[in-house]
């Protein structure tokens, strides 16, 4: 459920657009917008050195940071096969070709290890680690791979903003949809201290636009973010610690509640260190009666980033990254048993949250 600022606290920057005049076309609020998420990201995050560019959405924002870096039509790109679709879309669209690789047991997350596994089964254009389920990625690992093997690193880290630290080395593409934990309805960012890559991907948002004479140097799109969403954007950096708290109330007590059922609920990895866009647990093989259990409770459950990229029948022609294993997808298939995503959201009762919990451990029982 978005934790998405009131009417009357969006109404003074709404009023000041409706004085503007100005709606779309990278206006006041926007640039605004901007400038204090540099700031925010500095704060926060780390970030030094970088610049800050809004889309329509992360899938856009992706895209077309993708086509500004210039790889070879139909290059090959590592993507993980536990994400969501987006990601392996993407690269798609930007005429590449995404590779899926298996993903980490523990962490849920493509990593560094296992993309050196694959660069020596085939070359790369890039490689894209997902913060899956919102789980910050340690930047440390891919600064280094990136460093040893040449290969740039473009993170997608969607659910991820606020959490995620920011090294200049690395791309980084953020989701601002409602539904993710810093939302304001739609759109997403690039971060980067490659500042020509992220004026160019700009100018692909604005059809390919470039220079005072306005004239298309490069097909693009139109992928601009508007100023309503600016207007909600300015209002959650104010409110970033606020809606934190929240959701770091609710995990507490999903942590605790969970205890009642053992060691039989595992959690990704650094649970608790950080606090995810949504909450998968993984009980090895019980998924399909877990998800049985909460309906009849009437509970609503998801198992996102379900089934893998490679059983998706838009997406199960994609070459594999390990061309040498009876079971290429190990730990995807492992995951696929057991991964089963709870109600999570800022506005769950600690008798909502005792409830689901107390199916869970029924599981066991």
């Amino acid at each position: 459920m978005p934790d998405l600022p009131t009417p009357e606290a969006v109404l003074p920057f709404l009023e000041e657009m409706h004085e503007n005049r100005w709606y779309s076309n990278f206006g006041p609020l926007v640039k605004r917008f901007e400038a204090e998420l540099t700031a925010f990201l500095g704060r926060e995050n780390g970030a030094e050195g970088c610049h800050v560019a809004t889309f329509s959405s992360a899938t856009t924002a992706m895209e077309l940071a993708l086509k500004a870096m210039k790889f070879p039509a139909g290059a090959n790109v590592l993507v993980p096969a536990v994400t969501f679709p987006a990601t392996a879309l993407v690269a798609m669209n930007a005429g590449l070709t995404p590779v899926l690789a298996d993903v980490d047991l523990e962490s849920w997350e493509l990593t560094p290890d296992i993309a050196r596994a694959a660069l020596a089964q085939d070359e790369y254009a890039a490689v894209v680690p997902v913060a899956a389920f919102g789980r910050p990625v340690d930047p440390a690992p891919w600064v280094a791979f990136q460093k040893e093997t040449g290969v740039p690193v473009i993170l997608d880290v969607a659910a991820a903003l606020g959490q995620q630290d920011i090294h200049k080395d690395l791309t980084y593409c953020f989701s601002l949809h409602a539904t993710k934990p810093f939302g304001v309805g739609e759109g997403g960012l690039l971060v980067s201290s490659d500042e020509a890559m992220i004026s160019f991907s700009r100018s692909l948002s604005n059809f390919g636009f470039q220079g005072a004479a306005g004239v298309v140097l490069e097909a693009g799109t139109n992928a601009k973010f508007a100023e309503y969403f600016a207007a909600v954007g300015l209002v959650q950096i104010a409110r970033w610690h606020e809606v934190s708290e929240r959701r770091k109330a609710v995990l507490d007590q999903y942590l605790t509640g969970l205890k009642k059922a053992g060691n039989s609920v595992i959690l990704q990895q650094g649970t608790g260190d950080f606090i995810p866009a949504v909450f998968p647990i993984y009980m090895p093989g019980k998924a399909e009666e877990l998800v049985a259990r909460m309906d009849v409770a009437g509970i609503q459950t998801r198992r996102w980033y379900l089934p893998p990229l490679y059983d998706h029948p838009a997406l199960g022609h994609l070459p594999h990254a390990d061309k040498t294993s009876d079971a290429p997808f190990a730990a995807c298939e492992e995951l696929r048993t057991g991964l089963v995503g709870l109600p999570f959201h800022a506005f769950l009762s600690d008798e909502d949250i005792k409830e689901i919990c107390d199916v869970v451990a029924g599981v066991y029982a």
